[in-house]
């Protein structure tokens, strides 16, 4: 596997400068072969809510970035492969794993800066979700956090191995690569929305029913 390393970026668009927090696919002579812009941004850390109607919220928010988002689902190509990569809590939302499953995405990918949680809960609960990425689209993950927790985890959610936090260490291990799709890769979250509506009509008809009832009788 060639490395990815993460940096910011920037693009020259319609006369101005757009900056983007980037990760990159380098080839063993160094060069680049890939990069994917985050399409989910921080608010209040890397980009201004409703900026251009609340201009004054740039003075509150010190330090503040003014990143663009990228486009969700976008994959890059390694060997005959489609890989996914999701940089830091991106890993947390279910529906940009899946539009990259969707998007041929042979293996997910997330390299994280975990470092300001500390030895809080929060780095282990950060990388529960990586687990159930994993399983939701069948795919193998692999992580890569500067803090940990970095790890390894096949298509059915088992943790190969992981390092402790605050430890430097280095691992390698193979992992198994897949293509192809689950339900949840192919529908996402319609069965759940389905699930909802049912239960809200059901709801409703139950409390139709009663109040029919109390004032028929």
């Amino acid at each position: 596997m060639k490395p990815e390393s993460g940096s910011p970026s920037l693009e020259f668009k319609n006369n101005r400068v757009e900056y983007y927090n980037s990760a990159y696919l380098v080839g063993p002579g160094g060069n680049i072969q890939g990069k994917y812009d985050k399409a989910h941004l921080v608010p209040f850390g890397e980009y201004i809510p409703f900026k251009k109607w609340l201009p004054f919220l740039g003075k509150m928010v010190e330090n503040v970035g003014d990143f663009r988002p990228g486009k969700k689902g976008h994959t890059l190509h390694w060997k005959n492969y489609s890989i996914g990569i999701q940089i830091c809590y991106e890993m947390i939302f279910s529906n940009l794993s899946r539009h990259m499953a969707e998007n041929n995405a042979a293996l997910l990918i997330n390299i994280t800066n975990d470092a300001w949680y500390g030895r809080t809960s929060a780095p282990y609960q950060h990388f529960s979700m990586a687990v159930l990425r994993a399983v939701e689209n069948k795919r193998s993950l692999i992580r890569a956090a500067n803090t940990g927790i970095s790890g390894f985890i096949d298509p059915t959610g088992r943790i190969i191995a992981a390092t402790p936090l605050f430890k430097d260490v280095v691992i390698t291990r193979t992992v198994p690569i897949l293509q192809e799709m689950t339900v949840y890769s192919r529908f996402g979250d319609v069965f759940a929305m389905a699930c909802l509506v049912i239960s809200l009509i059901a709801a409703a008809a139950a409390c139709l029913y009663h109040l029919f009832r109390k004032y028929s009788g």
